[in-house]
């Protein structure tokens, strides 16, 4: 093998060790998947386990959709990397929250307020009958005592770190 070969074939080796090096840094560090799970003995999702959380902000957002994000404001004391919670209301749904129940599009997806107590803030505070802005989403748990958006409000779309999937 002549000079120019060897110093070429040298070059490709080096070449592959970097990328593969970049390649496990990426993943390893800054993985474009998680596996997430609530160790939580009452989980606000009772029904999921385990959930397959894909770190791609979404572009189509629709009801129904998990969606993840680091906890902030009325949700700082979560110890966890990230809250997930089902989709419930989008832009533009109408949404009515009261002491009884909470419907987005006349359609019941929780009922009432009974963390209420706990808030130490009178029910009047939450009860609402508004459309839901632009940029925002309707949060909820299917657990009957989840802390969610009839609590702390809106998700704002860019506190979205990405969409989550139930694997059981």
């Amino acid at each position: 093998m002549s000079a120019v070969d060897e110093k070429k074939q040298r070059r490709v080796v080096w070449g592959a060790l970097l990328v593969a090096l970049l390649a496990v840094n990426y993943y390893w560090f800054k993985s474009p998947i998680t596996i997430g799970f609530d160790p939580n003995d009452e989980k606000c999702l009772p029904d999921m386990h385990l959930s397959l959380l894909v770190k791609q902000h979404p572009t189509n957002v629709e009801r129904g959709d998990l969606l993840f994000w680091e906890p902030s404001g009325a949700l700082a004391y979560i110890k966890q990397a990230y809250v997930l919670k089902r989709v419930s209301g989008v832009p533009g749904d109408r949404l009515q929250v009261t002491d009884e129940e909470v419907l987005v599009n006349g359609e019941v997806v929780a009922m009432g307020l009974p963390l209420v107590d706990v808030t130490k803030v009178s029910t009047k505070a939450f009860e609402r009958d508004e459309v839901i802005p632009a940029g925002k989403f309707f949060m909820t748990g299917t657990h009957p005592l989840s802390n969610d958006s009839r609590y702390w409000g809106y998700l704002d779309v860019g506190s979205v770190v990405g969409k989550g999937y139930k694997i059981f």
